[in-house]
């Protein structure tokens, strides 16, 4: 796969990346433990995929201004991988999840914005099969519940009776494919919109 152009750590990037994650790093406030759902194996079947997706996270606060970032995400028999970048393509962090659990494993900061198994779970969320998340909620609080309409697919995480995230995958029309993740646990919105898919070649993020 085609690398994104890493800016170096400059003194001037190093100065613009907390702006970068100023957003994020305010979305747990207040939340130090969120909840955690059973997860399923790490390892993804079928052919490896590499995702390139800019995620745009709005909270519920309207205080607060959306914030765009870059993500490659890669997806093999043996996990995720996904480097997270600004729109300059400087590069944040990298978060791994496979059978030694999720990690950070490249970070410009010495402590990420929120815990790795929150973040992988949450991208799962919206990535993996129905069937997926079924079998690794069996025997828990934990429930997912996917639906079709015109537009695509709503699929709802419930802890009980309370519903934490909703996913809403718009496919029509196919120009304007994307996925909207609303976290109302934490209390944010973030749009997932493919950009530059190509097939994957092998590579790692």
């Amino acid at each position: 796969m085609t690398a994104l152009p890493f800016l170096p750590h400059s003194p001037l990037t190093r100065r613009l990346w907390p702006c970068a994650l100023l957003l994020v790093l305010t979305l747990l406030v207040g939340c130090s433990a969120p909840a955690m759902a059973p997860q399923a194996a790490p390892g993804w079947q079928g052919e490896t995929q590499t995702l390139k997706r800019r995620l745009t996270i709005t909270p519920f606060d309207n205080a607060r201004e959306a914030q765009t970032l870059l993500a490659v995400i890669r997806l093999d028999n043996e996990g995720l991988r996904v480097v997270i970048a600004t729109p300059t393509g400087q590069r944040l962090f990298t978060l791994v999840r496979d059978d030694q659990g999720a990690r950070y494993t490249r970070s410009i900061m010495d402590q990420p914005p929120f815990p790795a198994e929150w973040f992988a779970q949450r991208l799962e969320w919206s990535l993996r099969p129905e069937s997926d998340l079924k079998t690794a909620f069996q025997n828990s609080a934990w429930q997912v519940r996917d639906q079709g309409f015109e537009h695509g697919r709503v699929r709802e995480i419930l802890e009980g009776d309370t519903l934490v995230a909703r996913i809403d995958t718009i496919e029509r029309p196919v120009s304007q494919a994307h996925d909207v993740l609303t976290d109302f646990q934490i209390g944010y919105r973030m749009v997932i919109t493919p950009f530059g898919d190509t097939p994957d070649a092998g590579g790692t993020p």
